[in-house]
């Protein structure tokens, strides 16, 4: 005898969306900013950018606008950050000296990222004693201090915008092959990278496909927390007389043209200072929720 199904048609027969379809999970972006620090930084971050590339719109004055009249003039509603010693408005150059040190920042840190992750990859694929030379290359410079090494490079190029973004690029490298290498030794232990080997596939495939992706989360944090000191780095410079020079404002040269009126208009230094000091702050406790984000063994309870 064939038993034949019934349906009823009560509610319990309507298919349930949760009992049918998993739940879908969070964007990797999504659960990234549900932590509140990360999407306060995250904003700040953002909002430092925007002001910086929407600078000519900003502001009604320009960078290098000099009126002798209104020298040492302090904060007031025409000059929100006071003027300087030529009379020239410091809201509108620390907006300016944004994009010249953000850029700054933003190009040593890619140049180094790439050179880096190039040297580390290669490093740990091949071994041997290419790993063994090019490692005691990387140990050697990091032997010697960022900022001296930066000082003797600029000085034998010359200063310019180009020179110190190169120097800076020079001394990041080393901690991104360090980082590479280390990441990419572990990834090389998995299955599927012997599996690659096992049916031929070259090693820049191997490296492009299978190493690159899986290492991209801790050199995108180390990128993050290095940018802001990038910054630094070309503030120290400039700050010196060998980094970016006048009458290109960047925050480093804003900070050096106030320290000789630094008791009569402290305004000078102190508000690229401030900037330098919350771009700063933006950007490394960006880098230290990334971690977290592609690391959740290294949270704090």
């Amino acid at each position: 005898m064939t038993q034949q199904a019934t349906y009823s048609a009560g509610p319990s027969a309507v298919p349930q969306a949760d009992d049918t379809l998993p739940a879908r999970r969070p964007s990797s972006l999504r659960r990234f900013l549900e932590r509140p620090s990360n999407a306060i930084f995250a904003a700040l971050a953002l909002l430092i950018v925007a002001a910086a590339i929407l600078a000519p719109w900003i502001t009604p004055f320009g960078y290098a606008e000099i009126d002798l009249l209104a020298r040492h003039q302090p904060p007031s509603w025409s000059h929100w950050m006071g003027t300087d010693q030529f009379g020239r408005d410091v809201l509108t150059r620390v907006l300016y000296g944004a994009r010249i040190s953000l850029l700054v920042g933003f190009s040593s840190i890619a140049i180094a990222m790439v050179l880096g992750t190039l040297v580390g990859t290669v490093a740990a694929y091949v071994g041997g004693i290419v790993d063994d030379v090019l490692m005691r290359l990387i140990d050697i410079l990091m032997s010697v201090p960022g900022v001296v090494l930066a000082l003797a490079i600029v000085a034998v190029l010359e200063p310019s915008l180009i020179n110190v973004i190169i120097a800076l690029s020079v001394i990041r490298v080393s901690q991104f092959a360090r980082v590479t290498r280390g990441a990419s030794m572990v990834v090389m232990k998995q299955d599927y990278v012997s599996a690659g080997r096992v049916i031929g596939m070259s090693g820049s495939r191997i490296i492009s496909r299978h190493i690159l992706p899986n290492i991209m989360g801790p050199i995108i944090v180390l990128a993050t927390v290095r940018f802001g000191n990038a910054i630094l780095a070309e503030a120290t410079l400039s700050f010196l007389g060998v980094g970016i020079q006048p009458p290109e404002a960047s925050w480093g040269v804003l900070i050096a043209d106030g320290y000789e009126s630094l008791f009569i208009a402290p305004w000078v230094s102190i508000f690229p200072g401030l900037a330098l000091f919350v771009t700063m702050l933006a950007f490394n406790m960006l880098g230290d929720g990334l971690r977290d984000h592609f690391d959740p063994s290294s949270r704090t309870a």
